[in-house]
């Protein structure tokens, strides 16, 4: 796997920034300023505006992730700083990043590859057996493929009630969630303007409208279950 880990450690900044791009600074993943994926392209945009280098410019675009908006480290050692995981889209910096790191090697089967054809990451041969293998050496554990859809009921929520699914339309996760209304009360809500769970987290003055009536809908839809208790 060492062959990939620059490849993987820019990878990582641009997959997660993508899921953390709140509207305001956060340190969910490392201290970054507010809509960091718009910050990283204009970064991007003005390196290449000066050197004419991509290479240059992608530095200076993945460096946002790892130095935050108060770092100052012209170089990085990858090996240190960004995090191995079972995760392809990355698992993050610091403790939090091994701790999901190991659920995804027992609790979640996450082997989807990349291949710059359906996507804008370079190929990385992403499998079971590859996943399996980094688990067993990391943790000696390999994740289980049949047990997140047994106890949470897979693709067929049919027969469930009371669930609310949310997903904001930034969050790159939110192409493997529940999009439509399964039946009168298990309902899907869309965050046009939302990056992974904003909903969940504090009401902040720089929220977007759409997440504002996300929650909204969500309470309202809480009240009325409990009413009926």
């Amino acid at each position: 796997r060492k062959q990939y880990g620059v490849t993987e450690a820019v990878v990582s900044t641009q997959s997660t920034g993508a899921m953390v791009d709140y509207p305001y600074p956060a340190e969910f993943f490392g201290d970054l300023p507010a809509w960091p994926v718009a910050t990283a392209c204009n970064m991007m945009v003005d390196e290449m505006d000066d050197s004419g280098d991509p290479l240059k410019a992608l530095v200076v675009g993945a460096g946002l992730f790892y130095n935050g908006t108060s770092g100052s480290k012209q170089c990085f050692d990858i090996y240190k700083e960004f995090i191995e995981c079972a995760d392809i889209t990355g698992c993050g910096t610091g403790p939090e990043a091994v701790a999901w790191d190991f659920q995804c090697c027992t609790e979640f089967q996450l082997a989807t590859p990349s291949n710059n054809v359906t996507d804008m990451f370079p190929p990385l041969n992403w499998n079971k057996h590859v996943v399996d293998s980094y688990c067993r050496k990391q943790y000696g554990v390999t994740p289980d493929p049949v047990g997140a859809s047994l106890n949470y009921w897979s693709a067929d929520f049919r027969s469930a009630s009371n669930i609310i699914f949310s997903n904001g339309l930034l969050d790159p996760w939110h192409a493997g969630g529940v999009l439509e209304d399964v039946n009168e009360s298990v309902k899907a809500i869309i965050v046009k303007d939302g990056a992974h769970h904003l909903d969940l987290r504090g009401s902040n003055k720089a929220d977007p409208k759409s997440v504002i009536e996300a929650r909204k809908q969500e309470v309202a839809l809480i009240e009325k279950w409990l009413g009926e208790l």
